[in-house]
């Protein structure tokens, strides 16, 4: 008796939720007085002060991807990305920090086995004052990062200005997951 297979997708998606924060800029430090050392000014591209990277290194055992345990699951794309501004701590009161507006273009990488891939991009036309829906960037298989002992999360892009405070956010990365079915063939009659 034979059997048929198919690829079909998990009724719910799989979430991951990661934090990041982009650090405020920082002008360059001027050296301490009484050093008696020359001071080399280095006039650099106006432009690459207004540059983030930010990346987190997460390990393949959240309790958010046990699904991907299964020797069943044979694709993982991902189905949504966004952005959101993450409240400050209720002792530091109203925000009063930069906004998601503060950004200009970015984009999201995963990377694993020496392996990096384009998931997710936006614009200033995406930018809203506390969230930002991402573009997708292909349909990859990113199962074989996700599994991966660990994976990085890379968070990269352009600033609209120079940041004054720390711009804390989460980034929300929803995934669809295709696992094999088997089924049996009708019988004939």
């Amino acid at each position: 008796m034979s059997r048929f297979v198919a690829a079909t997708p998990l009724a719910q998606p799989l979430v991951l939720g990661v934090a990041f924060t982009i650090p405020r800029h920082d002008r360059a430090r001027s050296m301490r007085t009484g050093v008696s050392a020359r001071s080399i000014k280095l006039r650099i591209d106006p432009a690459l002060d207004l540059l983030f990277v930010s990346e987190i290194t997460l390990p393949s055992n959240l309790d958010c991807l046990a699904a991907l345990t299964s020797p069943n699951v044979v694709a993982v794309s991902l189905r949504s990305a966004s952005l959101e501004l993450l409240p400050e701590a209720p002792c530091t009161g109203p925000h009063r920090g930069p906004t998601l507006n503060a950004l200009s273009s970015g984009h999201c990488f995963v990377t694993a086995h020496d392996r990096k891939a384009h998931i997710a991009s936006f614009g200033e036309r995406q930018v809203h004052p506390d969230w930002i829906d991402m573009q997708v960037q292909g349909h990859i298989n990113l199962l074989d990062y996700l599994r991966a002992d660990w994976f990085t999360v890379e968070l990269s892009g352009t600033h609209r200005r120079r940041l004054s405070k720390p711009l804390p956010l989460r980034l929300l990365l929803t995934f669809d997951v295709e696992e094999l079915t088997h089924s049996n063939p009708p019988l004939a009659a």
